[in-house]
């Protein structure tokens, strides 16, 4: 039975670190907007939409499927962060 418990307890922490290893990074997703959408984007244009919804259109527009002025190439970590950027404004 303890050993089942410590499998248990590696396997629990294992998903958790994986998992906050790799949160959204704000100030990451300031630059990436900045370097990359500011042209023709500001953080307040986004005002009252949450990081999932602004992440998933940018998902569909590097995709394709959502027409946009200019091809967009970003890496689904980038689109992460501008994403959480975005959803807070331009705080």
């Amino acid at each position: 039975m303890p050993r089942l418990f410590l499998v248990l307890l590696v396997v629990v922490a294992t998903a958790l670190a994986s998992a906050l290893a790799r949160a959204a990074d704000i100030q990451a997703g300031r630059i990436a907007a900045e370097s990359k959408c500011a042209g023709c984007h500001a953080a307040d244009d986004w005002e009252g939409e949450d990081a999932a919804s602004l992440e998933s259109l940018m998902r569909d527009i590097v995709a394709g499927k959502v027409k946009h002025k200019r091809k967009l190439e970003l890496s689904p970590a980038e689109m992460a962060d501008i994403a959480a950027y975005w959803a807070r404004g331009a705080k």
